[in-house]
């Protein structure tokens, strides 16, 4: 019997070593595998951080040539419509100053006719 409780305390001093063995290569192993998650999870934010500036880089860069673009867009467009209102303007004088004339020209020949008409009678 004593043999008997010599032998269970022998177990039990074993399993409760054995146990206390695995419970610490448990807590290294998740301090291992938690550095190594933090690592990657850093890393995948510095990988992010990273990625996020050169696409807002490259954004800007589109948005800043678009804008330029429209810029020049806009002075070709402001210079077409300059130049065509001009022409406008220029065949306007022309047309009201050829109106005039022909206008000039018929009132004269109506005041010629009406003086002809005025010594006929007379």
């Amino acid at each position: 019997m004593r043999e008997q409780m010599f032998m269970n305390r022998v177990v039990s001093s074993e399993l409760s070593c054995k146990t206390q063995t695995a419970m610490r290569e448990q807590v290294f192993m998740n301090r291992v595998l938690s550095s190594e998650l933090s690592c990657k999870t850093q890393t995948a934010k510095r990988e992010q951080v990273f990625v996020n500036r050169v696409l807002s880089s490259e954004l800007s860069c589109k948005t800043e040539t678009a804008m330029r673009e429209q810029v020049f867009v806009n002075r070709v467009l402001s210079h077409e419509l300059s130049c065509k209102t001009q022409t406008a303007m220029r065949e306007q004088v022309f047309v009201n100053r050829m109106l005039s004339n022909e206008l000039s020209c018929k009132t004269q020949t109506a005041m010629r006719e009406k003086v002809f008409v005025n010594s006929v009678k007379q």
